[in-house]
Parts: structure tokens; sequence; C-alpha cells
């Protein structure tokens, strides 16, 4: 039988929460929690393929995605919705404290990720959060993250990517997937001028001459850092103490609530940059 989906009339798509778990128990327990909070269920799946397909079709405000499923993940769900339609704000929602799932969830581009071992009055202020413009991360991952931070030292051509400022590390990204200098102004909401004279401040700091450079670093040292993620946070077991640190650091960023008074798509996305650089440096 198909995975069950409720869709409410069209003038209340767009200010609702699309649901995505494979257990209908866990869906109509997520489901009573959201309507508890005024907000509208517009979806529902226990698919990962049917929530690719549905989720950019309903255009909720909200997913919140099961980071476990039959025939997917939330993280590859995420990725994907946030590829078509960025304005999607998606929340994994798992039952593990495993650090490669928080890793997972910040690569793929998710607001948060909320524990399912959380009371509900948790997880509805994680969600409030991410509705107005705040990550959320459960606070079941922060112990991991507690560790004391170094300073950064920088080495070969990757650890120079981690001194990149915020905007530059979403501009080096913006080059690695092709973008125009226009296009990433557009998507930055900053003028094509100030995009060029950012993208000669990156070549003068990576030391490089031309924007291809840079886009096959990046992409190659994301790439890396996804598969980092996949094989589990193993991060800790690269021989260095110092690039340890740098990756907590990098997390503790991500994750914290007090790290930044708003999360917006720029300081979000560029966190996660310096994310993926920081654990790429980790790689042989």
């Amino acid at each position: 039988m198909a995975d069950p989906e409720f869709i409410v009339p069209v003038a209340s798509r767009g200010v609702g929460v699309y649901l995505l778990d494979d257990h209908e128990v866990v869906r109509r327990g997520a489901r009573y929690l959201i309507e508890s909070a005024g907000l509208v269920v517009v979806g529902e799946s226990g698919s990962a393929r049917d929530a690719s397909r549905r989720i950019p079709a309903l255009r909720p405000v909200l997913a919140l995605l099961d980071d476990d499923l039959p025939d997917g993940s939330g993280a590859d769900v995420c990725r994907s919705v946030t590829t078509t339609d960025p304005s999607i704000r998606c929340i994994l929602v798992t039952a593990s404290d495993d650090e490669s799932v928080l890793i997972s969830s910040i690569l793929a581009g998710a607001w948060g990720c909320l524990s399912k071992l959380d009371d509900s009055s948790e997880q509805l202020r994680l969600i409030r959060r991410v509705l107005a413009g705040h990550t959320a991360y459960s606070r079941r991952f922060y112990p991991a993250l507690m560790g004391p931070v170094r300073e950064l030292n920088p080495g070969g051509a990757e650890m120079k990517l981690r001194n990149l400022s915020h905007r530059e590390s979403t501009v080096a990204l913006g080059i690695a997937t092709g973008m125009t200098n226009r296009q990433i102004g557009e998507e930055m909401f900053i003028a094509e001028k100030t995009v060029k004279n950012m993208v000669s401040s990156i070549l003068c700091k990576l030391g490089m001459a031309r924007r291809t450079e840079v886009a096959v670093m990046v992409a190659g040292t994301v790439n890396r850092s996804r598969a980092v993620a996949a094989a589990g946070a193993d991060y800790r077991s690269c021989g260095s103490p110092e690039l340890v640190s740098d990756v907590t650091a990098a997390l503790w960023e991500c994750v914290s609530e007090e790290s930044s008074q708003s999360q917006l798509t720029e300081p979000r996305t560029a966190a996660a940059a310096r994310l993926a650089l920081t654990l790429a440096a980790t790689r042989p």
C-alpha cells in the first residue's frame, strides 16, 4: 500500500509542515505535536523517494525528516529538497546522538537536528527556533562537543581555506558549483561588484590565479568531508589533536544557540562550509 498523504486546501499550502517517518505511530505522534502548536501538517510519508518528490510540490515551510529510512536517509532527502527549493527548512529527527548524524545534517543543509529522546516541549522549542530563523540542534549532541578548542594552525592549501571569512567561504562554494559572480550576488543579496572583489581576496589568500583552481579545491574538500560523514565521525582518529579541535570548534559554531543572534541562509551556509573544510583537512 502506498504511503498515506494528507493534503490541506491550496490556500493553506506553504504555511505548514511535512512529516517523513517510516513508522505510522511516530508520524501520528509528530502530527499531534505539530497541530498542538497551531501548525498544519500538509503531507506525510514513510518513503525517502516519495518525500523527495512530494515536499517540493507541496512547498511546506518546514519538513521533519527521519534520519534512518528503508530506502534512504533524511540527509539525502534534505539535500534533494534544499537543492530544489532552498526556502523549505528541513530538520532531521533521530534517536541517535552520534556525531555522524549531526555532521550529515549540517552538510546536507538542514536547519537543525532533533532527538526522538527529547520531550515534546523541547522538540517544540527547537521547531519554533527554526521557524523564527535560527538553527536548532538537540542538546543531546552537546557533550561530545565540549572539549577544549585550540588555535588554528594553518598548513597546506586545504588548511588555507579555513582562513576565509564567512562570506568568502560562501562565495568559494558558489564558485565550486559553477555559479557566476552575478548568480552568487543574487543568492547572497550583495552587489556583483562586491562578489568580484571577494573573489580577488579569495584568490590572494589561497595564492591562486584562477577561479577554476578554487572550484577544484573546494569541490574536492567538500566531497571528502561528506565521505567522513558517511563513514562516521572518524575525524577523531586523524592523529592530530589540533585538527580534531578545529573540527569541534566548527561543529560548535554550527550548533550552538549562543554562537549568533540569527542563522539565516548566508551565515548558516558559511558555517556549514567551514565545517566541510575543517573535516577535509583531517583526511590523508
